[in-house]
C-alpha cells in the first residue's frame, strides 16, 4: 500500500461503516480491502467501548461511528456488560457470527496501527473462538525493534537539558508516541490537541465537533501509514528472517477465554479484601486508642516510636460573658424549665407520686447555661493530640463514624503505632531519607536528649565502635568496568579514603541498614531501610509489598500481637491492592451462544453460564530486547495460599469442548547462554562447565547450576538462582552484593562482598589482558595480566591500556567462554542475535567514528541473551502454527511459557506438537551455532500441561484467601494432565492431527500400535 486516496473533507454522522471513494460515498458492513491502516478513538468518560474509528486502504477511506454517538449513551453499559454488538466489525456483517467462518473471514488480511493492541481490543471478530485470517502490525513495536532506547537514553529524551542534544544516537531514536515516531521517521509534526476532547469531554462534546474529530483520527491514520512506509523496509533489512515478523504477528493474537466464574472471582476477591481491610482497620483503631493514652503524664516522651509525633491539643475557647440576646435566650429556657418542673410537681401530687428530686441534677444544673458560652464553631476533637485528630473523621463528613477510623497501613503513622522494629531497632522516619531505624552509640544517660535514650538502650545494644579494616579490600572488589575505564586505581582508593571517616563511626553495626550520616540527638545513628532499587532510593512505606517477606523472616517485627495481625493481613491483601485496578479494568466481552462454535448441550440447557473473552493489550515488542509487554497478564503471579486474588490465572477457563495446552520452557535463557558458550569453545554440547551443568545437572541431586553455586558460596538455592540469572543478564557484583544483603539482612557488608566476589570468580572468572604482539619485549612476558597489572604497565610506558593490550578476556570461570562470546557479539559494530540475525537498536549501535566498543556493553550483553530468547519464542510460535495450523489458538506467552486454546479432541495432538516444537526450535538454534546434534535431556519439554484453565501447573488447586475451597471444590475445575514425551506419544497415538496424515498407495496412514514406529528411534 504505497499510496492512499485523498482524505475526505466531510464525514457522515451515520451508524456503522461508511466508505469514501473519489466517485461515491456508501454505507458498508466492513472494509472491503485486505489491508487497512486503522485507528480507534474512545470517549473515556463513557467507558472503554469505541466511539469512532477511521481506516484507509489502497482504494478508499472508511469512517465508523458507534450507535451510542448517534443515539446517546442510554443505559450505562457497565450495568449490562459488554457484548460483541458494541464493537467494530472489520470482516463480518451484523447478522454474521463466529460459529463458522466464511471464505472472506479465513482469508489473510492485515490491519496496521500504532499501538494496535488498543485498537484490536475493540474489534468484534477478535472475540470469536474461531480465529479469523486477520493479523496485526504495530508500528510502535516496529519502532522499538528498530530504534528502541535503554533507560538512560529514555531519561535523556524526556528531559529538556540542552547539553545532550548533540549526542549522535538522538538522530536515530525517539520515545514511542505517534507524535515522536512520526517526527523521527517523517520529519514532520502531528497535531494532537483534539485528543483532549476524548479524554475530558462527553459524547455530546464529540458529537458537537464530529467532523473535526474524524479529521483528527484520520490524520493519525495517515501519519501511521507514512511511518509504516519508512519503517517496514528498514525492519526487513534489520530483521531478515521471516520468522521474526511471523512470530510478532502470532504474538499479536493473544486471546483469553473466560466465563461467569470471572465475575465471581472479582466479587470474592473484593469481599475478602474488604473484610481483611476492615479487620486491619479495627486493629489499628484499637491500637491508636491505646497509644493515645500515653498523653497522660506525658508518657509519650518515654516511647521509642511516638516521642517525635505532634502531641499538641486544641482547647475549647469559651466566651467570657453572654451577649444580650444569649442572656434573654438563657432566661427564657430557665423559666420554661421552672414551669415544667411545677407542672410535674402538680401531677405527682394528684397521683400520690412521691419520687424524690434527683440530687445530681440539682448539683450540676448550673452547667446548663455554659452551653451559651461555647464558640459558634467547635474545633475538631478538642483535648486530643494532633496526630490522633488526623485519624478521626469530622462530624460533618459524609463518612463520619466515631473513633480513629481514617487509618490504613499506607499511612505514615502506622509503623509507629505498631511499634515496628527492623533487626530489633525501632523504626523512625525522616523526611529527606524516608524510613529507617535508630542505632544507639552513646550510653551516657546524662546527655540531654529529646529521644528516650534510656528506653532505646534497653531495647537495643550499643554498637561496638571499632575501626573497620575492610576499606582497601572493599575498594578492590568494588572495582568495576566503569572505574577501570575512567579512573586510575590510586585515585579511586583516594576517593574512597576521603569518604571513610563517617562510615567508620558506624562500623559496629553489621546489619542491612544503609548509612546516611544522620546523627540523632548525639546519641544514635539513623540508618535507612534497604531499598530494592539501590542505596540512593528512600523507603516510603515499610508495610509495602517488598518488605512483607521480611516479616516472616523476623527482620521486620512488632512488639505485640496487634502488629503481627496487621502485618499478616497486609501481606494477604498486597497482591490484590497492587493489581486490583489493572484487573478490574480488563475489558471482558460476553459472547452470544450463537457465536460459539461448540458448546455442550448441558451448558445450553442451564443457561446460567456466560462465556466471553479478554483480549490482552500485548505490545509484541515493548522493550529494547524486543520482549512482549502487557501490564496485567504477563506479570501475573502464580496462586499463593496467603495472597488474595492470586488465583487470577486460573480464572482464564476454556469453554466446554476446549482445553488449554502449554508448557514451560526449561531454563530457556540458561540454555541459550550455555549453548552460545559451548559453540564458542568447541562446537559441542556441554563443552563448558556451564553447558555441562545445564544439560546434565538436576535439582534433586544438587548438580544443577543453582545448587552448585549455592553450595559453593553458602547461600540458598533460590537466592543463587536469582543472582545467576541476573549475572547472565549482565548484572555485576554490586547487584549481587545488594541482593545478598536483601536476602539475608543479618549478613555483614564484608560477608556480602566476599560471597559475591567468590561467586563471580567461580562463574564469570577474572578479567585478564594480553599484550599486543608489537608490545612484547624481554621485559614483558607474553602472558595474561590482571587489570591492575595492565594499568600499571601502561602507566610506566606512558600509554593507555587500549594501546598496549588486546581486549580483555574472562578466564578461569565456568561461564568465561559464554561471557567472552556474548561480549564479542555485543562489542561488534553491528550486533545481531546468533539465531535469526536480529539486529540491535540503531540507538545503541556504534557509529563508524566511535572507537569505544564497550559503550553500553552491559546493556548489549543483556540484549544478546534476552533478544535471543525472543528469537526462540518466535520460532516456537511459528512452529506451532505450522504443526497445528488453525486447530490451536494462541492464548498468551508468559516469561518462558506458552499456552494454546485447543478443541478437546485435539488436545493430545497439541501436547505432542508442543514437544516436537521444542525439539525443532532447539535443533534450529543449535544448528545456527554450528552444532549439528541435540542432547535428549533438552530435546523435549519436561512436561506439557493439558488443562482447562491457565494455571502454571495442572495439579495446583489454587487455594487462596479468596478461594479457600480451591478450584476443584469451589469452581468444579478438575486437575489437568501432565504429559512428558512418552505419555504424549501414547495419548496421541503418535499423531499431530488428522491434517498431517499422509496418503500413499499400499501404505496405511496410521499405525496399529499405540506408539508409532517413528518413536522407537527415541529409545
Amino acid at each position: 500500500m504505497k499510496d492512499v486516496p485523498e482524505m475526505p473533507k466531510e464525514w457522515l454522522l451515520q451508524e456503522g461503516w461508511t466508505r469514501y471513494t473519489k466517485d461515491k460515498v456508501e454505507s458498508v458492513d466492513y472494509p472491503l480491502e485486505e489491508g487497512i491502516v486503522f485507528d480507534v478513538e474512545v470517549c473515556m468518560s463513557e467507558g472503554s467501548l469505541p466511539t469512532l474509528a477511521t481506516a484507509v486502504s489502497s482504494k478508499a477511506w472508511y469512517g465508523w461511528v458507534s450507535k451510542s454517538l448517534i443515539d446517546g449513551p442510554g443505559i450505562p453499559v457497565q450495568s449490562l456488560g459488554h457484548t460483541t454488538e458494541m464493537l467494530i466489525p472489520i470482516e463480518s456483517s451484523n447478522e454474521q457470527n463466529g460459529q463458522k467462518l466464511n471464505n472472506h473471514q479465513k482469508k489473510p488480511k492485515i490491519v496496521v496501527g500504532h499501538n494496535v493492541s488498543f485498537d484490536r481490543t475493540r474489534i468484534k471478530e477478535q472475540y470469536w473462538l474461531n480465529c479469523t485470517g486477520t493479523r496485526f502490525i504495530d508500528t510502535m513495536s516496529l519502532h522499538v525493534s528498530i530504534s528502541g532506547v535503554n533507560s538512560y537514553q529514555r531519561a535523556i529524551l524526556k528531559s529538556d537539558q540542552k547539553q545532550y542534544e548533540a549526542e549522535e544516537w538522538r538522530k536515530t531514536a525517539s520515545l514511542n508516541s505517534l507524535v515522536e515516531v512520526y517526527r523521527l521517521y517523517c520529519g514532520k509534526e502531528l497535531d494532537k490537541k483534539a485528543k483532549d476532547v476524548f479524554i475530558e469531554g462527553s459524547l455530546n462534546d464529540v458529537r458537537g465537533q464530529f467532523n473535526q474529530l474524524m479529521m483528527y483520527c484520520a490524520h493519525d491514520v495517515k501519519a501511521t501509514h507514512s511511518v509504516l512506509q519508512q519503517q517496514f523496509p528498514m525492519f526487513l533489512k534489520r530483521f531478515p528472517h521471516p520468522v521474526t515478523l511471523a512470530g510478532m504477528l502470532e504474538l499479536g493474537l493473544a486471546y483469553l477465554p473466560v466465563n461467569s466464574n470471572w465475575e465471581r472471582y472479582i466479587e470474592e476477591s473484593e469481599s475478602t479484601y474488604e473484610d481483611l481491610n476492615y479487620e486491619a482497620k479495627c486493629s489499628l483503631s484499637k491500637r491508636a486508642d491505646q497509644v493515645c493514652k500515653l498523653m497522660h503524664n506525658e508518657k509519650y516522651k518515654e516511647d521509642l516510636w511516638m516521642w517525635d509525633q505532634d502531641w499538641s491539643i486544641r482547647d475549647v475557647k469559651m466566651k467570657l460573658k453572654l451577649s444580650k440576646g444569649k442572656n434573654q435566650e438563657a432566661e427564657a429556657e430557665r423559666e420554661k424549665k421552672t414551669a415544667l418542673r411545677e407542672q410535674s410537681d402538680i401531677e405527682k401530687y394528684l397521683t400520690d407520686d412521691e419520687d424524690e428530686a434527683d440530687p445530681l441534677e440539682e448539683k450540676f444544673s448550673y452547667l446548663h447555661d455554659t452551653k451559651y458560652l461555647l464558640p459558634a464553631k467547635m474545633p475538631h476533637m478538642p483535648g486530643y493530640p494532633a496526630w490522633y485528630r488526623k485519624l478521626c473523621f469530622k462530624e460533618n463528613d459524609e463518612n463520619w463514624v466515631p473513633g480513629p477510623q481514617n487509618i490504613s497501613t499506607s499511612m505514615q503513622i502506622t509503623p509507629k503505632l505498631l511499634n515496628l522494629t527492623w533487626e530489633n531497632y525501632p523504626l523512625h522516619y525522616i523526611k529527606d531519607h524516608g524510613w529507617g531505624f535508630l542505632v544507639p552509640y552513646n550510653n551516657n544517660l546524662n546527655v540531654e536528649t529529646k529521644l528516650p535514650l534510656k528506653q532505646l538502650l534497653e531495647q537495643c545494644r550499643v554498637s561496638n565502635l571499632t575501626k573497620s579494616n575492610d576499606d582497601v579490600e572493599y575498594a578492590m572488589v568494588s572495582l568495576n568496568k566503569d572505574v577501570e575505564n575512567d579512573l586510575h586505581k590510586t585515585e579511586f582508593w583516594r576517593h574512597k579514603k576521603e569518604k571513610k571517616s563517617d562510615s567508620e563511626k558506624a562500623s559496629g553495626y553489621k546489619g542491612s541498614g544503609i548509612w546516611c550520616n544522620v546523627n540523632i540527638d548525639n546519641c544514635c545513628w539513623f540508618f535507612k531501610l534497604p531499598h530494592k532499587g539501590g542505596n540512593s532510593y528512600n523507603v516510603g512505606n515499610p508495610l509495602a509489598k517488598d518488605f512483607l517477606n521480611k516479616f516472616s523472616e523476623n527482620v521486620l517485627a512488632g512488639l505485640d500481637e496487634s502488629a503481627s495481625q496487621v502485618l499478616r493481613i497486609a501481606k494477604m491483601v498486597s497482591y490484590w491492592r497492587n493489581n486490583r485496578d489493572r484487573i478490574l479494568s480488563q475489558m471482558v466481552i460476553w459472547i452470544n451462544h450463537k457465536d460459539l462454535p461448540t458448546i455442550s448441550k448441558k451448558s445450553k440447557e442451564k443457561g446460567r453460564t456466560r462465556y466471553g473473552a479478554i483480549i490482552p493489550q500485548v505490545v509484541v515488542s515493548g522493550t529494547l530486547t524486543r520482549r512482549a509487554v502487557e501490564p496485567a497478564w504477563m506479570t501475573a503471579s502464580n496462586a499463593r495460599s496467603d495472597r488474595v486474588g492470586s488465583e487470577l490465572r486460573a480464572m482464564i477457563q476454556a469453554p466446554p469442548g476446549y482445553s488449554i495446552v502449554g508448557a514451560d520452557v526449561d531454563s530457556q535463557e540458561l540454555w541459550i547462554a550455555s549453548v552460545i558458550g559451548d559453540s564458542y569453545r568447541a562446537k559441542i554440547h556441554g563443552a563448558t562447565p556451564f553447558g555441562w551443568m545445564t544439560l546434565i545437572g538436576t535439582k534433586s541431586n544438587g548438580t544443577d547450576m543453582h545448587s552448585v553455586t549455592a553450595k559453593a558460596v553458602g547461600i540458598s538455592r533460590d537466592h543463587a538462582k536469582i543472582i545467576n540469572y541476573a549475572r547472565i543478564y549482565g548484572a555485576g557484583q554490586k547487584f549481587a552484593e545488594r541482593h545478598l544483603k536483601q536476602f539475608n539482612p543479618s549478613m555483614t557488608e564484608s560477608e556480602a562482598i566476599s560471597k559475591s566476589r567468590k561467586m563471580f570468580a567461580m562463574t564469570k572468572g577474572k578479567r585478564m589482558y594480553k599484550l599486543k604482539c608489537e608490545e612484547i619485549n624481554p621485559d614483558l612476558e607474553d602472558r595474561y595480566y590482571s587489570s591492575y597489572e595492565a594499568f600499571k604497565i601502561s602507566k610506566v610506558y606512558g600509554k593507555t591500556m587500549q594501546e598496549m593490550f588486546d581486549k580483555g578476556h574472562w578466564i578461569g570461570g565456568s561461564e568465561s567462554a559464554m561471557f567472552n562470546r556474548l561480549e564479542e557479539i555485543a562489542g561488534s559494530p553491528k550486533p545481531a542475535t546468533p539465531f535469526l540475525e536480529s539486529r540491535l537498536s540503531r540507538a545503541l549501535e556504534r557509529n563508524e567514528d566511535d572507537i569505544d566498543d564497550e559503550k553500553y556493553l552491559p546493556t548489549k550483553v543483556n540484549w544478546v541473551v534476552q533478544s535471543g530468547a525472543v528469537d526462540f519464542l518466535h520460532l516456537m510460535l511459528v512452529c506451532m502454527r505450522w504443526l497445528m495450523r488453525d486447530n490451536a489458538r494462541f492464548c498468551l506467552s508468559f516469561h518462558d511459557e506458552a499456552r494454546y486454546l485447543v478443541p478437546s479432541r485435539y488436545k493430545y495432538n497439541a501436547a505432542l506438537a508442543m514437544h516436537v516444537t521444542n525439539l525443532l526450535t532447539r535443533s534450529f538454534c543449535a544448528s545456527r551455532l554450528g552444532i549439528k546434534d541435540l542432547p535428549m535431556s533438552v530435546a523435549f519439554f519436561a512436561s506439557v500441561e493439558v488443562d482447562t484453565v491457565l494455571r502454571k501447573e495442572s495439579s495446583d488447586d489454587c487455594q487462596t484467601p479468596s478461594n479457600p475451597h480451591g478450584l476443584e471444590s469451589g469452581y468444579e475445575v478438575p486437575p489437568g494432565e501432565c504429559l512428558d514425551i512418552w505419555k504424549a506419544l501414547e495419548k496421541s497415538a503418535g499423531s499431530l492431527g488428522p491434517w498431517h496424515k499422509i496418503k500413499s498407495k499400499g501404505r496405511s496412514s496410521t499405525s496399529s500400535s499405540s506408539v508409532p514406529e517413528s518413536a522407537k528411534c527415541l529409545n
